[in-house]
């Protein structure tokens, strides 16, 4: 039968300890370790989030004032408030390109900036951040054809829409804003925004 002698004993009763702290130290640091990622995970979502969700605001404003249906007399040419009686298709089409023109600039940085933050938003989300960011992004995109189509017209001395009353009807629907329950491309806006308001929400709640 061994017997340990007093020194031997403490010897391996502090060989044991030893042993016993290391692991509780090794446990502490890998829950610690945990906690800081999760935390910095935390904080990142809520940063990306917060920054995604004003661009999309800030995107949508920028839509609702290009798509405002009143224009102000400053917002034309010059020469084209001069000229009231030889408005040639060409004058007009012009006059009206300057006020998009001048328009869509600040929605074109807005989208920038929403294309930057969504990128953001699909490195920490994927696909279902992107589908959303999209739809808001398709908006736009309509906005901006809608508007060449009504500048082409105006060209072509409302020839087009005279043709297609409906596809006029269509076209003017999406350059100026309205707030009822059938201007299509507003309820689309309004749609993207939510969705997206849905999927960003969360996180930010979380931290």
């Amino acid at each position: 039968m061994l017997i340990l002698s007093f020194t031997e004993f403490v010897n391996v009763f502090k060989d044991i300890a030893l042993s016993v702290a290391a692991v509780t130290t090794a446990t502490v640091a890998i829950l610690g370790l945990k906690s800081w990622s999760k935390e910095l995970k935390g904080k990142a979502e809520f940063e990306v989030g917060r920054a995604l969700i004003l661009s999309t605001y800030k995107l949508r404003d920028e839509l609702k004032y290009a798509r405002s249906p009143w224009m102000s007399g400053y917002e034309f040419p010059e020469d084209y408030q001069l000229n009231f009686i030889n408005r040639t298709p060409e004058i007009e089409a012009n006059a009206y390109a300057h006020v998009y023109r001048n328009r869509w600039r600040p929605v074109a940085k807005a989208v920038q900036e929403f294309e930057a933050q969504a990128l953001e938003g699909e490195a920490l989300w994927g696909k279902s951040i992107r589908d959303k960011t999209n739809e808001m992004k398709q908006c736009a995109r309509n906005l901006q054809v809608s508007i060449g189509l009504f500048i082409d017209d105006k060209a072509d001395g409302g020839e087009s829409f005279r043709n297609d009353p409906a596809f006029g009807k269509s076209i003017k629907s999406d350059i100026w804003a309205t707030h009822d329950d059938e201007n299509q491309l507003t309820i689309k806006i309004s749609n993207a925004v939510q969705a997206l308001e849905d999927e960003i929400r969360p996180h930010l709640k979380r931290s």
